[in-house]
Order: structure tokens, then C-alpha cells, then sequence
């Protein structure tokens, strides 16, 4: 009788009637839910909002302490809007006053402060160690007005089992001074240190790091790196701008490898896993041999390599004592600083002996030039191996100037490359300020018409004649 009494109704009536029933039914209220369900859901949300949502319950008024991470900013405690530095200092004291100590998972600091802050951080940083904090992060940016006021990472609080739950560190602006004895972090797998001074060396400290997989040292401030002991499980490694004095590195299981700094002594072992590289080189000299013969030499099976270097037009020899073969390279992208008399092609041309060298694909190539450098013809020519390259399918040259060995090198890559597709010459420069200017004059375009506008490469030469579009 029920049912067909509802087939009955009119609609109006049907909708009336499953409303009455939906309001009827039991509500079931967040607070009637078990304490660990509620902690769990409000762990997913903003501290700063948790703290809010308590003040609804007087059964979640302390919910907010059982919060998993600990993120102390301007934005997230005084809505980006800074208020000093005791205000912060204060505020930082009154969370962690009253937060239990248990298992944090994300505990981080991003404010501007100094030594002179140094016992409050101290008692930030033994907090976070008591409560088993998984990711710990220290930015102390803006950086203090006298260098001297940086703050001293206290190591002896992580020493030993006090470090073993922390699996990622960040650091930056701070001073690090790793003791002899030092036997922390077992556990850590993300060490990231930016802008931090490092007295001496890290080999006190990393060869403790035993399950260690990404490296990342940037503007940092350290006399060398050294680590004569193998990171096995090392698979990601960035060293750039740190003003190293030597470097040595041991990681057979790397496979990106990120590298900036200048022409200094180093030791690299077999990357054999290495698929990635990206490597500068920063010198006024020419540095292509010591790119290849210190550095790319240790990654015989990359698969992707980009490089910056210097070149010196008047250079003649190439890898004479390191000569190897990269057998899985695929990409090379090179962007050089390109020096000395226009006039001379065996620089440059000293390319040409690498790609013989790799199976690639694809070549890239931008030119960044002295402008006071004018080819006005003359220079002894340089002759190449002739080797075929079997594999290279496209090529795009960039800051095509007056310089012989450019048109020398688009030249025999059009007469040995068997199956090139594509060949791109673009006469805008990208300079290191991100700028593009065409090369003027007649002089280009006449070289151009007779070394490659032949009937020969119709379907494989492109010329531009402006940077393409949307290129930036």
C-alpha cells in the first residue's frame, strides 16, 4: 500500500514527500566522530585554519596541538603582513608552548633572523628533534645585515639516534660546522643547503647520510668537497656557484648530475646510470677540453647533455689524451662564449670531432660573441676527419655570426650528416641578458649564399632571418 500510495502522489507531492524523509534521517556531527578520525581530517588542512575550527567545539579546543606540520612564516601567522621580529619570536614560543610533542611530519621556519635569535631557534630546532619531525626546513632569509650574525646550526642536536626520523633537510642562510665526529642523519634522504657557510668540508658529515638520494649545494660557501667514499644510493646531485677550490665525487647510481663552478682540480668517478647531465664552466679561457676530459668524461652513457662553456677561436686540439666514445647520447645542447680572431675556424671546429664521437640525434647550438669579433676573410682553413655521422637527424645553430668556423661546422654537418632532417641557422644572439640582435651587414648573407643556400640542401636548411616567433 505504501509504495503504490507514493506512485500516486502527484510530483509536487512525491518531492515533499522524500524531503520530509532526507530531513528525518540521523545527522552525524563531526564531534560524534572518534578523536583520531577528526585529528585526521583536520591534518590535511592549514595550521592557521585548524587553530580557528577549534574555537567552534569545545571538544576540538586543543585539537590544534596534535597537528602534524609546523609551518612558521609571515604569511601563514600574521597573514603576510610583518609585524618584527620579537612579535614572530613570540608567537613561534606560544604554538610550540603549547603543542604535544607528537610525531611531526613537515617542521619549517621562514623568517629573517640571526645569532642574536640563536637560544629561541636552539629550542625551535630540540623541538622539532623531540617530536620526530620527518622534514626540517631553516630559512633565514632576508640574511642579516652584518655576515657575522649568521646563525650556527646546532649538528650536536642531530647527532647520533636524536636524527634518525629525519628524512629531509633544508638549510639556508646558516653557518654549518660539521665536527670530526660527528654521526648523525642515517636516515636522511634530501639534503638541500642554499646560501649556507660550511666550515672546511662535508666529509664529516655525508658519509654518515648512508641512504642519501638528492644533493643540492647552491650558492653555498665552501672551500672544497670532497667525498673519497662512495654515495651509493645518491641519484640526483646539484653543486653550482659555491666557489669550490677542488671537488671529488663518487656516485655510481647517479643519474642527474647539475654542475657549475670554475676550472678547479676534480675527480669524478664512472657515472654509469647518469642519463642527465647539465654542466657550466665558469672561466675566461677556453675550457672545452677540461669540460670533456674532467667532466663529461665520467658520464659515458647520458643520454642528455647540455653544456656552457668558453672557446677560443685560435684552439687546435681536441681530447687528445681522453678520447671516449658516448654511445647512448641522444641530446646535446651547447651555448659558448666564443673569443678570438673570427678569422680562424679550428675553435670552433673542434666540435665537429665530438659529434664523430656520439650516436646524437639532435644538436643544438648558440653562439654568444664578442661584437667586436668581424671575420674579414684570410685564416688558414681546418680540415676535419670526414667521419660520417650516421645518426644526427637535427640540428639548430643560434647566434650565427661573421666567425669562419660557424659556417666551417654547418658546412661539413651538411656534407656528413647521412640522414640529417633538419638543419636550422638562426642569425639572432641570445645574449646572457636574454636580448636577441640580428647580424647586420652583407657580409653574412653573401658567406651563407656560398657555403649553404646550394641547390643540394633545399628540403634540409632553414635560414631565419628574425628570431622566430615567440622565442624569448
Amino acid at each position: 500500500m505504501g509504495k503504490r500510495w507514493v506512485m500516486e502522489m502527484s510530483p509536487h507531492e512525491a518531492r515533499r514527500f522524500k524531503l520530509r524523509r532526507h530531513n528525518s534521517r540521523p545527522k552525524t556531527r563531526l564531534d560524534n566522530l572518534p578523536e583520531d578520525v577528526i585529528q585526521k581530517i583536520l591534518s590535511r588542512l592549514p595550521l592557521k585554519e585548524v587553530v580557528q575550527i577549534s574555537t567552534l567545539s569545545s571538544g576540538w579546543r586543543h585539537v590544534w596541538r596534535y597537528h602534524p606540520d609546523l609551518i612558521f612564516s609571515v604569511e601563514k601567522l600574521f597573514d603576510g603582513k610583518d609585524k618584527g621580529d620579537q612579535e614572530f619570536v613570540t608567537s613561534v614560543n606560544d604554538i610550540l608552548k603549547d603543542h604535544y610533542c607528537t610525531v611531526v611530519n613537515k617542521f619549517k621556519v621562514n623568517y629573517g633572523l640571526s645569532e642574536e635569535h640563536g637560544d629561541d631557534l636552539d629550542e625551535w630546532l630540540r623541538f622539532s628533534v623531540l617530536s620526530k619531525a620527518k622534514n626540517v626546513v631553516l630559512d633565514l632569509r632576508p640574511p642579516p645585515k652584518c655576515p657575522d650574525n649568521v646563525y650556527n646550526f646546532p649538528l650536536h642536536l642531530f647527532d647520533d639516534r636524536n636524527s634518525s626520523c629525519v628524512l629531509s633537510l633544508r638549510l639556508v642562510l646558516v653557518c654549518l660546522r660539521p665536527a670530526p665526529n660527528f654521526c648523525g642523519f642515517a636516515n636522511l634522504r634530501s639534503l638541500k643547503l642554499h646560501r649556507v657557510y660550511v666550515s672546511k668540508d662535508l666529509h664529516c658529515m655525508l658519509p654518515h647520510c648512508v641512504v642519501l638520494e638528492w644533493l643540492s649545494l647552491t650558492d653555498c660557501f665552501m672551500p672544497s668537497f670532497t667525498m673519497s667514499e662512495p654515495l651509493d644510493h645518491l641519484q640526483y646531485a646539484c653543486i653550482q656557484n659555491c666557489s669550490l677550490q677542488s671537488m671529488e665525487l663518487h656516485a655510481p647510481n647517479l643519474t642527474v648530475f647539475e654542475y657549475s663552478e670554475q676550472d678547479v682540480p676534480i675527480v669524478l668517478g664512472k657515472f654509469h646510470k647518469l642519463t642527465k647531465a647539465k654542466i657550466e664552466v665558469l672561466s675566461d679561457s677556453d675550457n672545452l677540453d677540461y669540460t670533456f676530459s674532467h667532466l663529461v668524461r665520467a658520464m659515458p652513457n647520458a643520454e642528455e647533455i647540455s653544456l656552457r662553456i668558453h672557446i677560443q677561436n685560435e684552439a687546435r686540439q681536441f681530447m687528445t689524451d681522453s678520447r671516449c666514445d658516448f654511445i647512448n647520447l641522444r641530446y646535446l645542447n651547447i651555448e659558448v662564449l666564443v673569443d678570438g680572431d673570427p678569422g680562424c675556424s679550428s675553435g670552433i671546429l673542434r666540435l665537429a670531432s665530438l659529434l664523430e664521437l656520439t650516436p646524437l640525434l639532435m644538436f643544438n647550438l648558440h653562439v654568444l660573441f664578442n661584437s667586436s669579433l668581424r671575420y674579414n676573410g684570410g685564416g688558414d682553413a681546418t680540415k676535419t676527419s670526414g667521419h660520417k655521422l650516421r645518426h644526427l637527424k637535427r640540428v639548430y645553430m643560434s647566434g650565427f655570426a661573421d666567425l669562419r668556423g660557424q659556417l666551417e661546422l654547418a658546412w661539413y654537418i651538411l656534407q656528413h650528416a647521412t640522414v640529417l632532417e633538419r638543419m636550422v641557422i638562426d642569425p639572432s644572439v641570445k645574449t646572457r641578458f636574454g636580448s636577441h640582435r640580428a647580424v647586420e651587414g652583407g657580409l653574412f648573407q653573401d658567406l651563407l649564399a656560398i657555403y649553404l643556400l646550394l641547390p643540394k640542401f633545399p628540403e634540409v636548411l632553414t635560414v631565419l632571418r628574425a628570431p622566430p616567433p615567440g622565442y624569448r
